[in-house]
C-alpha cells in the first residue's frame, strides 16, 4: 500500500523482486495501445482462434474502444491479442513497444512477451507497477473503464453462408450479436476507483492492483502472488479500510 501523493509506503514494501503477473500485463497492452493515438472508433476483426478465458470468437467485428473495454474490465485474452495484432507492424512490434514504453517509465525490472498475461514469461515488480498504473491512469478510457460494471457489445458475427437465389453462390450474412462482460472485480465502479486490474495464473497466483483516490490523496494497492482468491480480498479490504479511515 503506497501513497502516491506523498511519496510514501504505507505497508509492504516497492519489492523489485521479479515475478509473474498474469492479466495486470493488459495494462501496459491498453498503454500501449493508447500512446499510438489509434482511432478508437476503427472496426477491428477478430481473426484468431478461441483462447482461455474470452467471449469473443474468430470473424467478430468489434471497434478498438470495445476491445479496450473489454480487455480492462473483464480481462477478455481475445480482445487484447486482437488490439495487438492491429498495430502498425503486428503483433512482433506491438510487443516491443511494450517493452519500449516500459523502459521509458522507468521499470527496468519488467518484460513481456505477449500481450495477455498468459504466459508466465512476463515478468514485473511491485515498484514497477505501481509505475505502470500511474502512467496509465492518465487515460480516460482507462478511468471510465474502472467505474464500469458490465460491458454490454454488440458485435458483428459472421452467420452460416446462405445461398444466394440469384446467383446460386453461398453468401455469408453477418448477424448482430450481444456480448455482456462482467468485472473481475467487485471494486469496479465502487466510488474513488480511478484504476483497477487483476489478473490470475498458476505461475503468478492471484494479483490485483488499483488507483484509489480518497480524502484528496491518491493510493495504490498491489498484490502480487496471493496464495487464494479470498487472500487477495483479505489484503485488498484491510488496505481500503486503513486509508479511508486515514
Amino acid at each position: 500500500m503506497y501513497n502516491v501523493t506523498h511519496d510514501r509506503v504505507i505497508s509492504g514494501s516497492l519489492s523489485e523482486k521479479e515475478v509473474s503477473i498474469a492479466s495486470i500485463s493488459k495494462l501496459m497492452t491498453i498503454y500501449t495501445v493508447m500512446k499510438s493515438n489509434q482511432d478508437l472508433n476503427e472496426k477491428l476483426t477478430v481473426i484468431s482462434n478461441k483462447i482461455n478465458h474470452t467471449k469473443l470468437r474468430k470473424g467478430m467485428i468489434l471497434t478498438r474502444q470495445e476491445l479496450v473495454n473489454m480487455s480492462l474490465v473483464s480481462s477478455d485474452n481475445l480482445a487484447a491479442v486482437t488490439l495487438s495484432q492491429n498495430y502498425p507492424g503486428g503483433q512482433p512490434h506491438f510487443i516491443r513497444q511494450m517493452n519500449t514504453h516500459s523502459k521509458e517509465l522507468g521499470m527496468m525490472h519488467t518484460g513481456f512477451v505477449e500481450p495477455t498475461g498468459l504466459s508466465a514469461m512476463n515478468y514485473s515488480t511491485v515498484n514497477d507497477i505501481v509505475m505502470l498504473v500511474k502512467a496509465v491512469s492518465n487515460f480516460p478510457i482507462v478511468q471510465q473503464a474502472a467505474q464500469t460494471q458490465r460491458v454490454v457489445t454488440k458485435s458483428a458475427v459472421p452467420n452460416k453462408s446462405k445461398k444466394s437465389k440469384k446467383s446460386k453462390k453461398r453468401i455469408k450474412q453477418p448477424r448482430n450479436k450481444s456480448i455482456i462482460s462482467n468485472p473481475t472485480s467487485h471494486y469496479f465502479g465502487k466510488e474513488g476507483i480511478v484504476t483497477i486490474k487483476t489478473g490470475f495464473t498458476n505461475a503468478a497466483g492471484f494479483c490485483i492492483t488499483m488507483l484509489v483516490s480518497t480524502n484528496n490523496q491518491l493510493y495504490n494497492i498491489t498484490v502480487l502472488g496471493a496464495r487464494t482468491k479470498q487472500e487477495r480480498e483479505k489484503i485488498v479490504k484491510k488496505a481500503m479500510d486503513k486509508i479511508h479511515n486515514a
